[in-house]
């Protein structure tokens, strides 16, 4: 018989995708603030399970990948 074991991982994937720009916001606010929040990031996870499958490690640390677009604004002052 086997144990049940909880599964604590995916109620976080799903929070940090629900509340993406949450997150940077309150986490890494610099961060936040390059990215163009007027363009919808875009997940990337079957990206990523090809990535992580072909690794030789058992161990990863990375459970989400985003794409998103970033700008920096440059303020020119001329007087």
């Amino acid at each position: 018989m086997n144990p049940t074991t909880a599964n604590y991982d995916e109620p976080w994937k799903e929070a940090l995708t629900e509340y993406f720009e949450a997150f940077l916001y309150f986490f890494f606010p610099e961060v936040h603030q390059l990215i163009d929040w007027t363009k919808i990031p875009e997940s990337l996870e079957k990206e990523l399970k090809r990535i992580t499958a072909s690794a030789k490690t058992k161990k990863r640390f990375a459970d989400k990948l985003y794409s998103v677009i970033s700008y920096q604004l440059s303020v020119i002052s001329y007087q």
